[in-house]
């Protein structure tokens, strides 16, 4: 209630302001509906369809080219859902004051940030805490921060100051994307499996945050933009933004070599801990004989003493995109990308994000024709587990206002790995939205 009030107050005082001369102000609406269906059924408690709908009112106010105020929240009703913490949601995802000039700006607020240059597996795109109700289609929150930006000729500087971070949000305990037949989880010998049992009851203990990990976290980017190379150099210390998972459970030991598996029983207990990291990253971008060439690479180590801490992890993905024009109404972006990972420890889990990128190739295109039709095709596959993941996307525009869409997401492999956890969840989308 203090959010939305703080909201209402805000639009009256702009628009007060902006009754004045020398400002403009606009608002507008994001609207979407999306109904989804998953043919397989994946857990005795879990949800087949989905009615999902999306709200996105966007506020901006200005004064001359110096003030700006950017309000831009995000209401999600998804009643069906069998996860109560999914049913709604809310976050003031963007809400800042920005003063700016020629050569700076200053900016305090809610702010979502995009760091790196790669598409599909991005390693420095780290500030921000994120929802993570679907893994594959994470969604970022916004971080209350102080932004300083500054340029200097071909030189942009940019420093990020978060007093408290959010931390992200997992999955609901009725939710398709928790392992439901085996789980792999993260430990210190990578020497677990439990096999899980038809009549699964997941449940979390209050998040713990280890060695202050939400508090005072801060990020520093410089790029250097040049004729045909741009250059840039990041540094964060602050939140990972997937948390340690460790399950606590009971039940019979089957096997102790190689490594040890359980038969659990039905009630699972995730503990959660926030865990705090400090990042290097560099990046370089080449726009040479009408190819896109981009590299992106970052060093993270792990900060505390956590026995279950991953240590250091090496992220390094290599990208290419090209833009094919196809007749005079037809544009296609075609993207190549590999990514190869290396770490402190070996890790199986089939509950990590990264593990799916180790050894991973994507492909993907997207192809706009007279700016009514689009198409897209993203392939991904893990080199070292076998997995595969496929998404398909047709759209059609209507009047320049409504887009509806079909959207297929396959997915293949073995369960006791990162992508083949979620083999059951191939599912089948369409998608309504419209812009007031």
């Amino acid at each position: 209630m203090r959010k939305i009030l703080f909201v209402i107050f805000l639009l009256l005082s702009t628009n007060a302001l902006a009754a004045r001369s020398n400002t403009e102000w606009s608002l507008h609406l994001d609207t979407k509906l999306d109904v989804t269906y998953f043919p397989e059924v994946y857990g005795e408690d879990t949800n087949q369809e989905f009615y999902k709908l999306e709200l996105d009112p966007i506020y901006n106010w200005k004064y001359k080219d110096f003030f700006r105020f950017y309000l831009k929240p995000t209401f999600i009703a998804d009643p069906n859902n069998k996860s109560d913490e999914e049913k709604y949601f809310f976050d003031l995802s963007e809400a800042y004051i920005r003063y700016q000039t020629e050569s700076f700006s200053i900016k305090a607020g809610n702010n979502i940030f995009t760091w790196g240059v790669t598409d599909g597996y991005n390693p420095l795109d780290v500030i921000n805490s994120r929802q993570y109700f679907d893994p594959l289609h994470s969604r970022k929150l916004g971080a209350t921060s102080l932004v300083y930006a500054h340029t200097f000729d071909n030189w942009d500087l940019e420093a990020v100051y978060i007093p408290k971070n959010r931390g992200s949000t997992m999955p609901g305990p009725q939710s398709r994307w928790l392992p439901r037949e085996v789980f792999v989880p993260e430990t210190p010998d990578n020497d677990i499996v439990l096999l899980l049992p038809k009549t699964l009851r997941y449940s979390y203990t209050s998040r713990q945050d280890l060695d202050h990990a939400l508090d005072n976290n801060a990020a520093l980017r410089i790029q250097r933009r040049g004729s045909f190379i741009d250059l840039g150099l990041t540094y964060f210390e602050g939140v990972a933004s997937f948390p340690l998972v460790q399950p606590m459970v009971t039940g019979t030991i089957v096997q102790v070599s190689p490594k040890t598996v359980v038969q659990v029983d039905p009630d699972v207990v995730l503990n959660t801990k926030n865990y705090r990291i400090r990042q290097g990253g560099f990046t370089f971008v080449s726009n040479q004989w009408d190819f896109l060439f981009k590299y992106a690479t970052a060093y993270t180590q792990s900060l505390g003493d956590d026995k279950n801490l991953p240590g250091w992890t090496h992220e390094n993905v290599l990208g290419f995109e090209k833009t094919f024009n196809i007749g005079s109404d037809a544009v296609l972006i075609a993207i190549l990308q590999h990514s190869f990972i290396s770490s402190e420890r070996e890790n199986d889990s089939n509950l990590s994000y990264t593990e799916i990128f180790r050894r991973a190739w994507m492909l993907g295109g997207r192809m706009t024709w007279k700016e009514v039709w689009n198409f897209s095709l993203l392939g991904l596959y893990d080199q070292i587990h076998g997995s595969n993941y496929e998404e398909v996307t047709l759209g059609r525009r209507f009047f320049d206002a409504w887009l509806v869409s079909l959207t297929a997401s396959l997915i293949q492999g073995p369960s006791d790995t990162p992508l083949g956890v979620y083999e059951k969840n191939d599912s089948y989308t369409l998608s309504v939205s419209r812009s007031f």
